[in-house]
């Protein structure tokens, strides 16, 4: 056991998004002959469960955080219990999920840190002096930076990141599992679908997901198909508002708002068409499991969609916050089922030669040991 390579995650998420679902794929990929891994999240977290199920070794954390990289509450102290871990486990390099604190508290032990960025900045680029001192402190704490997609690359240079300190790795995912969690799922009674087109998105209830759009969209698609179910799936701060938007057009009675689901693979297959409305999306995770399952797609022109998607014929692409533009490739999808099934084929296909969960975990990997090597 003591030739393995000693990884800690560190990971501030309560919930399971994008960055939960990029782990629990890691877990389930990594090679074990040549690491050993265990994660440090906030007690309570969702994901501590899910990883205990992989076999994976969990620090419950009362002082870190939840869902934010950073807090000055307790921030000694946090640092301490982290840094005091890393030496009690002999960790070689720790791995951090927008855990800015436990970047800080990984250099403090001297262990080298790779950091994940999940997400392109949100607030139309304005940084301002603390974003600016924000970079620099995570230039400071971080060997290497793994890059989801070309266009958070492109962001990480214009921050100033050097270019060899940047690692493009795309999300990956095992399809073959999420085609089998897939098939488990009861069906669609439960939701109260059967016979209704369903049109549906996934995502944090957060403004960048464009959950606004997608109402406004569905409010267009209903008159045209009034028997039409509009699935919103996953929480946020967002939840309240949005359910009052959706009474305020009128379209209360048509969407269900699912809350957080981990049977979130048989939701997509329920769907007629998966929506995917971003302001801003770093990879859009949730429309590769919709391309994976075969489901024709309707999505922003934006991020890393731009390179997950080609519009017209692995998706339909639209401008950002267009939502008469969403309804209308929506209603073409429903309109025209052989045409959306071909594309739902194609879809599937390109994700399968592109978005491997094991060349992720293998290429993560061999960064472990790089940076290990480098000393």
């Amino acid at each position: 056991m003591n030739h393995l390579l000693r990884v800690l995650h560190v990971i501030n998420d309560t919930n399971i998004g994008g960055a939960g679902r990029y782990l629990l794929t890691f877990l389930e990929h990594y090679d074990r002959e040549r690491l050993r891994v265990q994660v440090l999240c906030p007690a309570g977290s969702l994901l501590a469960d899910r990883c205990r199920e992989l076999g994976v070794q969990v620090f419950p954390s009362a002082s870190l955080a939840g869902d934010r990289s950073f807090a000055w509450s307790g921030l000694v102290s946090t640092i301490g219990e982290i840094s005091d871990l890393i030496k009690r486990e002999k960790i070689q390099v720790v791995h951090t999920h927008a855990s800015f604190i436990a970047r800080l508290a990984a250099r403090r032990a001297g262990v080298d840190v790779v950091y994940t960025r999940h997400r392109l900045d949100w607030g139309g680029g304005k940084r301002g002096i603390k974003g600016w001192a924000r970079e620099m402190l995570n230039r400071a704490t971080s060997r290497r930076v793994i890059a989801i997609s070309q266009a958070v690359r492109e962001a990480l240079l214009a921050e100033g990141t050097p270019a060899d300190r940047i690692e493009l790795i795309y999300n990956g995912i095992d399809v073959e599992k999420l085609r089998k969690e897939a098939s488990r799922w009861e069906g669609r009674e439960g939701l109260g679908l059967v016979g209704s087109p369903v049109v549906g998105m996934v995502g944090r209830l957060e403004p960048e997901k464009g959950h606004r759009c997608f109402l406004e969209a569905a409010a267009r698609v209903s008159k045209d198909f009034p028997g039409a179910v509009f699935l919103v799936v996953g929480d946020g701060s967002l939840g309240h508002k949005l359910r009052e938007q959706a009474h305020d057009l009128g379209i209360s009675d048509s969407v269900v708002f699912t809350g957080f689901r981990d049977d979130v693979p048989g939701l997509i297959s329920a769907m007629d068409v998966l929506v995917m409305p971003s302001l801003t999306e770093a990879f859009g995770f949730s429309l590769v499991e919709g391309m994976a399952l075969g489901r024709p797609c309707v999505a922003s022109a934006v991020g890393g969609i731009l390179e997950i998607a080609e519009d017209g014929r692995t998706a339909l692409l639209v401008p950002p916050g267009d939502a008469e533009a969403v309804a209308e490739k929506v209603e073409s999808l429903l309109r025209d089922k052989d045409a959306a099934s071909e594309m739902g084929k194609r879809a599937a296909e390109e994700v399968e030669r592109r978005f491997s969960a094991r060349v992720m975990a293998e290429k993560i990997t061999a960064l472990y040991e790089s940076v290990n090597g480098a000393g």
